[in-house]
């Protein structure tokens, strides 16, 4: 007699570890917006958004893309991509269109535009921060910066960048300086010859500040003179500028002005 054969076994069941995971089922997501200006780790590109993109401009929306806040001229992107002036003005003029793209002033150089995808906000780095308005220079708001740390100042007799800082968020907790943009006040004050930088003795006019300390006090009023009133003197960036720099007496609109109106 043959041998009988035995029965197929029923079909395993999917174990509960087996069951595709919540990310393999989940549906794309849109690229998140980033709110750290100067964020170095851009989010990852909706794969949605490249999947609508034709073959040149979905690489040249990756590459301004990966440059998130600081974002890239135009010749930045012909010299990656290897494409004509024409041909990449179009792409990204296209990308514009259809709102990936966006056109920043970069306070640096004012002649040039700089693309960057919606996704990302400028660092302070193109729009000069605190004190600066659409690309220009807040001259109104750097005074009032000025004339708050200078009531410090006298309140006090002398005072540390810190103290400064402390006494206007305490009497305008409205201001929302950081702290170091009181210092960068502060440093163009010195400058300006309206405030002095020295050592703290501990008493006198010093008695709010701990001996040995560097600290700020009221300089001794100087009568006139061709520097009173000249706009290096209220520029948060004076540490940044030199003859040869990116910010530049040669290239500032402000100084050249100045010497316009004054001479």
């Amino acid at each position: 007699m043959p041998p009988r054969k035995r029965p197929a076994p029923p079909p395993e069941k999917p174990s509960p570890s087996a069951a595709p995971s919540p990310e393999a089922s989940a549906p794309l997501a849109k690229a998140p917006k980033t709110t750290d200006p100067d964020s170095e780790a851009p989010p990852a590109i909706s794969p949605t958004i490249l999947a609508n993109l034709p073959g040149p401009e979905r690489e040249v929306f990756k590459l301004i893309y990966a440059a998130g806040s600081k974002g890239m001229w135009l010749q930045d992107v012909r010299n990656a991509t290897g494409l004509g002036p024409n041909v990449a003005s179009k792409h990204a003029r296209t990308l514009l269109s259809r709102g990936l793209l966006k056109e920043v002033l970069d306070v640096r150089h004012r002649g040039k535009k700089i693309y960057m995808a919606v996704h990302f906000e400028p660092s302070t780095e193109i729009t000069g921060g605190t004190w600066y308005h659409a690309g220009k220079l807040d001259t109104d708001a750097v005074a009032a910066a000025r004339r708050r740390c200078l009531a410090q100042v006298e309140k006090l007799g002398a005072a540390t960048a810190d103290m400064v800082h402390h006494g206007i968020e305490r009497d305008e907790p409205g201001t929302g300086y950081a702290l170091d943009k009181i210092r960068d006040i502060l440093r163009t004050m010195v400058l300006d010859k309206v405030l002095e930088e020295v050592k703290s003795t501990g008493e006198g006019e010093f008695a709010a500040v701990r001996s040995g300390r560097m600290c700020y006090k009221v300089a001794e009023a100087i009568q006139g003179g061709m520097m009173e009133g000249i706009p290096c003197g209220v520029c948060p960036r004076i540490h940044e500028c030199s003859p040869e720099g990116v910010i530049s007496p040669n290239t500032c609109v402000y100084y050249k002005k100045w010497l316009v109106l004054d001479f």
